[in-house]
């Protein structure tokens, strides 16, 4: 510990119980060890001293980003863990007009980046999840995430070109063209894709430090839709329509809760007037009439709405926007659908990094947890009627004990996932409060524990884990929740995951039992 102290400063390392028990913390309600400290380094060199003296003295060393998993993807499961808080290590160190590539440290926040790149034009193809003012760039590649820009532009993982990566032993490795000896970060698939063993491994391969993400030139012109539809099945053949085509570069459905509930806990006043002034500025006089659709939408847009599809269409011309935003309304009356006003795709793009407590709360203050399943689109139907079935049979069991539900769905290029969610009344606990604005955390900090009803809960999202699961489930974030290892039909990949884990961490001390390792 005093070795640590040395290295990082002994204003850079936590010790005190209730500090470590926050970092330790995540939103999965799984339970896990108290790292025994948790150390902020502020440089490459900091994380690889640090991370080679904490193996060797045979300690566990798991990184943290912006804290946002749901499935125990940094939280210990060993005593004498330390957490590596790399929020630190938040620099963007180049950005590369010419090659079209930036570098930056992995505890840079999306919201950063994306502030960073927009005055120039520029963003990421995948530009973050909706709690990117919290995520940072490490955490989701590590967990591969999706949202901002997935629909044209894939998961996190898929605009990376190159990493730096602190191995167990602390040595450094550059990947892609990043590793040539003369080279620079442009190209990632030089020779064997060595990148892609430490994308999505939640971080058990190693603890990502710097990233190298591909640049494409800002969209120009961008169109806004929402349609409500009267029944589930013609809002997926909509938006899987729409996916197979590639024109839209985020279309997200809400199911009947999922609308009652965002439309019930909205924005604060603070928020609204914010985005407003965000969409009239940056539009000139279409955003000025953009932001009176928002301001006199107001919060009663979804009222009574059973399934609404929301997309912003992107294009380098006016011509190109308007010509895929015409398309995807074709298909969503053709589907069936009904136009209504585009706020919400209006605001979550014009403020796309916003606050998380509509993201980690309902509208009444009670716990969200959710879990998810990625489909081929043709499964897209089977998957969401199956969800459908399966809470529809649960229903009496979730109103005895007071659990709600709702699903999203979204599509990731040709890709469709579906994310239903619990809510139920439970104390929310220090790390939940401390992402909410004060006035809620107020107003909802003295709910009481409620074991029985989380029990019942986190059953009922263990028992639909398995339902995707035997309809060919895929999953982003795996952490050391979904069972990966036992989902492989075949024994050699396993071995062959378990070789590599060997090569790049051999004492097994990077993040124990992520991806079941």
């Amino acid at each position: 510990m005093d070795r640590l102290r040395q290295i990082v400063g002994t204003e850079h390392m936590i010790e005190d119980a209730e500090r470590r028990d926050f970092f330790s913390t995540d939103l999965s309600w799984r339970p896990g060890e108290v790292a025994d400290a948790v150390i902020q380094p502020a440089s490459i060199e900091e994380l690889a001293a640090s991370v080679q003296l904490v193996t060797q003295e045979g300690r566990a060393v798991v990184a943290r980003g912006g804290g946002m998993s749901y499935t125990s993807g940094y939280t210990p499961v060993e005593k004498n863990s330390v957490l590596v808080d790399m929020r630190r290590m938040n620099r963007i160190l180049e950005i590369n007009e010419d090659d079209m590539y930036v570098i930056v440290e992995c505890g840079c926040t999306w919201k950063t980046l994306h502030e960073a790149l927009s005055p120039l034009g520029l963003r990421t193809p995948y530009w973050g999840p909706l709690s990117g003012a919290y995520a940072t760039v490490g955490g989701a590649l590590s967990q591969n995430s999706l949202f901002h820009g997935s629909g044209t532009g894939g998961t996190a993982a898929e605009s990376v070109l190159g990493l730096k990566v602190v191995l167990a032993d602390g040595t450094v490795v550059s990947t892609g063209s990043w590793g040539h000896k003369h080279g620079s970060p442009f190209w990632r698939h030089f020779g064997p894709d060595m990148t892609g063993i430490f994308l999505a491994d939640t971080g058990a391969m190693g603890i990502k430090a710097a990233a190298a993400l591909r640049l494409v030139p800002a969209p120009k012109h961008t169109g806004y839709l929402s349609y409500r539809f009267d029944t589930l099945a013609a809002m997926l053949a909509a938006q899987v329509r729409i996916a197979r085509l590639g024109i839209a570069s985020e279309c997200y459905g809400f199911d009947p809760y999922y609308n009652a509930g965002f439309e019930k806990q909205g924005i604060t006043f603070e928020e609204g007037l914010s985005i407003v002034g965000k969409i009239a500025r940056k539009g000139g006089l279409k955003g000025l009439k953009r932001a009176a659709k928002v301001a006199f939408g107001g919060k009663k847009i979804l009222k009574d709405v059973p399934y609404s599809l929301h997309m912003t269409l992107d294009g380098l011309t006016e011509g190109v926007a308007a010509e895929h935003t015409d398309l995807a309304a074709e298909i969503c009356v053709e589907e069936g659908g009904t136009e209504m006003a585009s706020s919400i795709p209006t605001v979550f793009r014009n403020a796309p990094f916003g606050g998380v407590r509509t993201i980690l709360l309902g509208s009444d203050g009670e716990i969200w947890i959710p879990v998810h399943g990625y489909f081929p689109l043709s499964v897209a139907v089977k998957a969401a009627e199956a969800t459908e079935k399966f809470l529809a049979e649960r229903k009496p069991l979730m109103e005895k004990h007071g659990i709600k539900t709702s699903y999203l769905t979204c599509f990731s290029g040709p890709e469709f996932v579906i994310e239903p969610s619990f809510y139920w009344r439970d104390a929310l606990g220090p790390f939940r409060l401390s992402l909410i604005e004060p006035e809620f955390a107020e107003k909802w900090k003295d709910i009481p524990a409620d074991e029985e009803r989380r029990a019942v809960a986190l059953g009922l999202r263990d028992e639909l884990r398995g339902l995707f699961d035997s309809l060919g489930a895929l999953h982003l974030q795996i952490g050391k929740y979904y069972p990966y290892q036992e989902m492989m039909a075949d024994g050699t990949l396993v071995h062959l995951l378990k070789g590599v884990k060997s090569v790049v961490d051999p004492q097994r001390r990077v993040n124990p039992g992520s991806l079941g390792l």
